[in-house]
């Protein structure tokens, strides 16, 4: 049980953070969007097939405010809607490409408010503080999140594709290039999927996809380990090594003898999840197209196959 000052403590924390909160979100304000009107625009941007119920549900904003954002966004040109195929009540919101080049600016102006709020700070006290917020926010959520680990299903796709897109844009500021490369090999993966060859599996937390990775075949001896991506939110936590055990642990099953993948030299905390699991890099080369100073690598893993 917390005693009276202690929660005197969080109180203080609270004011704290909701004071730094407000200066981050203040850069969204002064852009001419509300929060929410950031957040539904997230939401959109996660998935080709979003609907206006959807995003009621999953935010919890009332039906009436949130058909005045949807007509807001259509006039401004930042949306288009699509009617079903299979049910003509149902109409799906997507991103233009001026909406998810909106998005991408309203990211870069709220990350350029986190810095200079971090830059008050010694690179020491800097660091401090992250590790902090990273742990409050890992031993909140692992008390209350639930999380499962599930095969994907076909509305799953436009998710991996989405938020491929605007992650690798908004912490790699990787190029519209690398966009059409992201829908090309999903789609590629998709078509030629074989349940006994190939996995795709999805994270979920409290109901809600926050992650992906996937197998795919090479050839009998060989798979590829494809779509690696966690939620910012999920990182941290274990959730990405217990994606890839799961990825290898379907690799040894199948047969495989090698599994490669293919990164850039910017995705460091991936990078180190992949060396802990054994993989070592075999080559890089520059990915120019990919956006400047990208470089694309290589990691290979020799399987260990038990009972060998």
């Amino acid at each position: 049980m917390f005693s009276s000052d202690q929660i005197a403590d969080v109180q203080g924390f609270n004011k704290v953070y909701l004071y730094l909160c407000k200066r981050i979100d203040s850069a969204i304000l002064d852009a001419g969007y509300s929060l929410t009107e950031k957040d539904v625009l997230l939401e959109i941007s996660k998935t080709e097939r979003c609907t206006a119920n959807i995003l009621t549900q999953q935010l919890h904003i009332d039906r009436s405010y949130m058909s005045r954002m949807i007509a807001k966004f259509e006039k401004k040109g930042l949306i288009e809607k699509s009617l079903s195929k299979t049910d003509s009540r149902v109409r799906y919101i997507r991103l233009t490409e001026l909406g998810r080049r909106e998005f991408n600016r309203l990211s870069d102006i709220q990350s350029a408010q986190i810095r200079n709020i971090f830059q008050k700070l010694s690179d020491e006290d800097q660091q401090t503080v992250l590790d902090a917020m990273v742990m409050i926010r890992n031993k909140l959520s692992d008390a209350n999140d639930v999380i499962t680990i599930r095969p994907f299903t076909q509305s799953d796709i436009e998710y991996v594709i989405s938020r491929h897109k605007t992650l690798y844009y908004a912490e790699r500021h990787l190029s519209d290039v690398f966009s059409a490369y992201v829908d090309r090999i999903v789609y590629e993966f998709v078509d030629k999927f074989n349940a006994d060859t190939d996995c795709l599996n999805i994270l979920e937390c409290n109901g809600v996809p926050a992650g992906s990775i996937a197998v795919a075949r090479v050839d009998d001896a060989t798979a590829q380990l494809r779509f690696f991506m966690l939620e910012p939110e999920m990182r941290k936590r274990g959730y990405g090594n217990r994606l890839i055990d799961l990825a290898l642990d379907f690799c040894r099953e199948k047969g495989y003898k090698k599994v490669f993948l293919l990164t850039i030299t910017a995705q460091v905390v991936a990078r180190h999840v992949y060396e802990t699991h054994g993989f070592y890099k075999v080559w890089s080369r520059d990915k120019y197209e990919w956006g400047e100073g990208v470089i694309e690598e290589r990691w290979d893993l020799d399987l260990q196959i038990p009972g060998i």
